[in-house]
Formats: structure tokens, C-alpha cells, sequence
């Protein structure tokens, strides 16, 4: 290999979400950050003010919910994102809180998780978050912007904080 060879180099992608999120905001104001509550899990999401307002929050249902709940989860939380534009809200995120021997004992090393990835680790319970693995919203439109910015964030451990009732 030459000097002038290019390198590949391999990211997590935790660390993609983290540089999309960065790079997504570099281009926008500040904006202070509140917190949506997760409930029924225990935490708040840290989000930024402009982007709350399209934010809601509601409980997993149906036959997956009944799965979630069967494989131990203590609660579960889904976030939904309501477009700018025209369109129907989509789920944004799910957040689950696990007793930690029931989040390890559905980890499998040649699949996805059912419960999304861990975030947090407190208390012998587990934080995990699943989000988009995709753009949902084309990234030049305000809906794009928004979901750049969330989505940077989401498997953060500085996102949450403690305290959602």
C-alpha cells in the first residue's frame, strides 16, 4: 500500500448515529434542550426545544407489546415523530427497561435485538433504545433536519436522565 492509498476505517454505529447527529446540527442554531418523559420507563429523553412540539410519546401494543412484556420487560415506552409536512406521524424510537438478566439473556450474537440496543446500565436494570436504521424523512427538508439532530442522540448515555414517571 502506497502512502497515497486511501484507508478504510470501521465505525460502530453508535459512533455513525453520533457523527450523523453532529453533523446535522453543525449547521443549526442552539437550541437549549428539555426533556420528554418516557413513561412508564423511568427516564427522560433530552431533546431539542424546537423539535418537543413534534414529539408524543405512547405505550407498545398489540402482539409485539405482548412480547416485549413477555420476554421481561418492565416497561416500554414508544416516541413518535409528527411530520412538518404533510404525513402521518412515525415512530421515532422505542425504549425499553429491562431487569438486566432478562435484556442479556435475549442477546444473540448472529441477530438484531428484539429490545434494541443498551444505552444505560443502573441499578441492575437496562435502558435500551431501537430507532430507524434508515433516514425517514429526505435530510434537505425540515423533517429530515429534525430527525438528523434526534437521531444523532438517541443512543447517547448523556441523553437520558433519570426521572420519567
Amino acid at each position: 500500500m502506497t502512502a497515497d492509498a486511501p484507508r478504510l476505517m470501521f465505525i460502530s454505529p453508535r459512533m455513525h448515529m453520533a457523527l450523523i447527529g453532529l453533523i446535522g446540527l453543525t449547521g443549526c442554531s442552539y437550541q437549549p434542550e428539555v426533556s420528554l418523559a418516557l413513561t412508564p420507563v423511568p427516564y427522560e429523553m433530552k431533546v431539542p426545544a424546537g423539535i418537543l412540539p413534534r414529539l408524543s410519546t405512547g405505550p407498545v401494543e398489540g402482539p409485539f407489546g405482548e412480547e416485549v412484556r413477555q420476554a421481561g420487560a418492565l416497561a416500554s415506552a414508544s416516541v413518535y415523530y409528527n411530520p412538518v409536512e404533510e404525513g402521518a406521524k412515525t415512530i421515532l424510537l422505542t425504549a425499553y427497561w429491562f431487569p438486566a438478566e432478562k435484556f442479556d439473556a435475549l442477546q444473540r450474537p448472529d441477530q438484531p435485538s428484539l429490545v434494541g440496543t443498551e444505552v444505560l446500565r443502573v441499578g441492575g436494570n437496562v435502558l435500551s433504545v431501537a430507532g430507524p436504521l434508515d433516514a425517514i424523512f429526505a435530510p434537505d427538508t425540515p423533517d429530515g433536519r429534525n430527525l438528523t439532530a434526534l437521531c444523532g442522540a438517541i443512543y447517547l448515555p448523556e441523553t437520558y436522565v433519570a426521572g420519567g414517571k
